[in-house]
């Protein structure tokens, strides 16, 4: 089965590369030059200090850092349906404190200061379709874990109410405020050729075929996928949305719902089906929602490492998805104006493991403030329990400033 999968996608993808040899409409606002597609270009930024304080139960525990951060990205104009983009990040240390001597908690977390996330060469075709090589941010794109990825994509968004999104992807990373791990971070686990985390034998690259299909303006969202990396696991899945709105009351209702199954093609572990449902209401300035996920028991892949935190419900917790998960979990947010604040809680039932207990509970409050267009400021806390295991709780304040440009 696996390999049809693999067969499909290569096939999605000659069938893009086709079609950039046959189209051969016109593009408006194109740049006469190379020199002048440079010179129009647009920029792009950010400017922001991210500050965290956790702590931990037990003596010595604690540990606080806050740096300041810088990105500027930088995209030129079209020429000849091709444009160039890139984006350049870096983390300057503000102070890092760890009480316990052991631990640098800006290194733990920013392993490179200076990094590009994205750098790369895209060609527009038809209309409103094209294909990206290099580094790209990969949110809309994919499913992947974390937000970039190096490899190549096509996106195909020519037939009404349908987006198709096919390529491959060798290696991905996590870059933003309160993360610098880069491309090639320190154990290379996010780099496909990884054989200690996906295998021996394992490809050396993922592919991915993904869908998105709006048949009645938005109110149902169908989004099917597949990824496969050979030796390593495929996995097939969808999100869908379904919401109703009643405009004359500002209220609208409905509910996610994701699923997920995986064959395992690793030693020792075994398939998996993985679900979320999640209903929700929102009446102005209220909205809420409750859901409830489950992850199989045994030997199960529940989470294939690029997939790590898909359909992840708060995001403190790290034993989300392990062996015969059951979690309920829920989120309230009120907005006034330019203030909102939510608050969120999840309740984590599974197998024991004796380095995290039998279940964890996560409370996170959230508040924030829009001073200007583009001027924004937010704080975190959150408190992250587990049941029968010492050692483990904590409190923790994360605070961001920043920005746009």
């Amino acid at each position: 089965m696996n390999k049809i999968i693999g067969k499909i996608i290569k096939e999605a993808l000659l069938s893009a590369v086709l079609c950039l040899m046959i189209t051969q409409m016109s593009f408006a606002e194109q740049a006469e030059t190379i020199e002048d597609a440079f010179k129009n270009g647009t920029f792009n930024g950010t400017i922001g200090s991210y500050y965290e304080f956790k702590d931990r139960e037990g003596e010595k525990a604690n540990a606080g850092w806050a740096t300041a951060y810088f990105t500027l990205k930088y995209e030129t104009q079209d020429w000849e349906r091709l444009s160039f983009g890139g984006r350049f990040f870096v983390h300057g240390q503000l102070y890092s404190d760890a009480q316990n001597g052991t631990s640098d908690p800006f290194n733990t977390d920013i392993e490179k200061e200076i990094t590009l996330p994205e750098i790369y060469l895209n060609y527009n075709f038809f209309e409103e379709s094209n294909v990206r090589i290099g580094r790209w941010n990969h949110k809309k794109i994919s499913h992947i874990d974390d937000a970039q990825s190096e490899g190549v994509y096509v996106q195909f968004k020519e037939i009404e109410n349908l987006g198709i999104n096919a390529g491959f992807m060798r290696r991905f990373a996590e870059i933003d405020y309160d993360d610098g791990e880069d491309f090639g971070r320190k154990n290379d686990s996010q780099d496909l050729d990884s054989e200690t985390t996906y295998g021996p034998g394992s490809s050396s690259y993922l592919m991915f075929l993904e869908g998105k299909y709006t048949p009645f303006e938005e109110w149902l969202i169908i989004n099917p996928y597949i990824m496969y990396q050979k030796n390593y696991a495929a996995v097939y899945g969808f999100d869908t949305k379904i919401e109703g709105k009643q405009e004359d009351y500002n209220f609208s209702y409905g509910a996610k719902a994701s699923y997920y199954y995986v064959a395992a093609d690793i030693v020792g572990s075994g398939d998996s089906n993985s679900y979320k449902i999640e209903p929700f209401m929102n009446i102005d300035p209220v909205s809420f929602s409750i859901g409830y996920a489950r992850f199989d028991d045994g030997d199960a892949l529940n989470k294939p490492a690029w997939l790590a935190d898909y359909f992840l419900p708060l995001d403190q917790l790290i034993t989300y998805g392990m062996a015969d998960s059951n979690i309920v979990f829920s989120k309230i947010k009120l907005t006034l104006g330019k203030f909102w604040t939510h608050f969120a809680f999840s309740n984590s039932q599974y197998a024991f493991n004796a380095k995290n207990g039998d279940g964890a509970q996560e409370y996170e409050l959230q508040f924030g403030y829009k001073f200007l267009k583009s001027l924004d400021w937010n704080i975190r806390l959150f408190d992250v329990k587990y049941q029968n295991v010492d050692y483990k709780d904590y409190q923790k304040v994360e605070s961001r400033v920043r920005f746009k440009f």
